[in-house]
């Protein structure tokens, strides 16, 4: 059977996690097979930025040799915003009075449906 073994790099608290009904507790190192353990590596999201869609860890894959390094606190927030200045800035319409375009004209004189 194939394992992988999970490291969790902020071990000043142990990481639950659980699969199929079963809690999985993560204190420094934990050995699981391949599935269980990816399933509570990808719920130990610590930071998700969604323009780029780059996500950071809590727990490390350490065969992957992913970013094995401790961490000294937790994000407070999750959700990474440092991209959205970059993108571009949207325009908000106030639709309580909305202003109704004249209509077009086509050689001075007015185009109008007549469909019964």
């Amino acid at each position: 059977m194939d394992v992988l073994t999970l490291r969790n790099r902020f071990p000043e608290t142990p990481f639950i996690g659980m699969y199929d009904g079963k809690t999985y507790v993560v204190k420094d190192r934990l050995t699981l097979p391949v599935e269980v353990a990816r399933h509570v590596h990808n719920r130990s999201v610590i930071r998700d930025n969604p323009v780029t869609g780059e996500r950071e860890y809590r727990l490390a894959i350490v065969e992957e040799e992913g970013d094995l390094e401790n961490l000294t606190a937790l994000p407070a927030e999750t959700l990474d915003r440092s991209d959205f200045d970059s993108l571009r800035k949207v325009e908000i319409i106030d639709m309580r009075n909305p202003v109704v375009p004249p209509a077009r004209t086509a050689g001075g004189s007015s185009v109008r449906s007549t469909s019964k």
